[in-house]
């Protein structure tokens, strides 16, 4: 067993679960290869109440900063409760400031007693090389379009259908297509392709009323129809067998459209979206987009 890992990868596939299912298997009390998931110890892990298993979560684009890296090795450095070590995971390991990176370093260089160490990201690059390089990297990929598409249907219940369709949206990562569910992404799935429709006609400079208003949610809409434009290049280019949603645009005339017309499109939808990051007025970034087609 290595002192700490370094799960690298997409968000949304898996890796804060494999996390949970593999400390699960360390503190199991029935001292099984997997995790037995009965036990008083293993259910602690998984709700995250173990007492020897500390989870850092970071807020939304909030640093992690050294006073957490110093509680961190602290923790691991008490004699366990009840397992046979401390453990710590570090989700979004990427969003440590530099000091705190300095400080986790030296805490893998010298791991206290009979610790564990788990850090998460899907910014591998942002880390120190110093920090990649003393942990044994799990990396993590998307799964496949059908794999995720059953995941969301087993666990938000939505039709095949619609669960696909997720699934195509999120690259498939799982996790990042229920988070679209709880959005209203099947809810806006029209709307989406008709403004998707209208772009690609350049007929009507209101095609890009946007139905969100606030930041986030616009950049997130924006992001939706980058990916489908994206599908319309391999339709576009006669590879049609890459596409990963081809029922969605059936019907619709936008599946006829030249490559070099998709393309512009992508380039534009690329600089709105960069726009509507840095721009005071989101809503207002976001229509000048028929302005830069014409």
């Amino acid at each position: 067993m290595a002192g700490s890992y370094l799960f690298s990868g997409p968000a949304g596939v898996g890796r804060a679960l494999t996390a949970k299912a593999f400390l699960a298997s360390l503190a199991c009390e029935r001292g099984r290869e997997q995790a037995c998931m009965i036990c008083p110890s293993c259910r602690r892990v998984w709700k995250g109440e173990h007492p020897d298993v500390k989870w850092i979560r970071p807020e939304k684009n909030k640093n992690i900063k050294i006073d957490t890296i110093r509680d961190i090795k602290a923790a691991l450095g008490m004699k366990p409760f009840e397992a046979p070590f401390n453990a710590c995971v570090i989700e979004d390991a990427h969003m440590m400031t530099t000091e705190a990176s300095n400080a986790l370093l030296k805490v893998l260089e010298e791991p206290p007693g009979a610790s564990m160490l788990i850090l998460i990201t899907d910014r591998k690059e942002w880390l120190l090389t110093t920090v990649v390089s003393r942990c044994s990297e799990v990396r993590f990929r998307r799964l496949s379009a059908e794999d995720s598409a059953r995941i969301v249907s087993r666990e938000a219940g939505v039709p095949g259908k619609e669960a696909l369709f997720l699934s195509h949206l999120s690259q498939g990562s799982p996790g990042r297509a229920l988070e679209m569910i709880e959005e209203g992404v099947l809810d806006r799935k029209d709307i989406l392709l008709d403004l998707v429709e209208e772009i690609a006609k350049e007929k009507n400079p209101s095609c890009m009323n946007w139905p969100e208003e606030k930041r986030d949610a616009l950049i997130e809409d924006i992001e939706i129809v980058l990916i489908i434009f994206r599908e319309l290049v391999f339709r576009s280019e006669g590879l049609e067998d890459l596409m990963l949603d081809r029922e969605a645009f059936e019907g619709r005339d936008i599946r006829a459209y030249p490559a070099e017309r998709v393309y512009k499109i992508l380039g534009e939808l690329v600089s709105v979206k960069k726009s509507v990051s840095g721009n005071i007025n989101a809503k207002l970034a976001a229509q000048v987009l028929p302005g830069m087609l014409s």
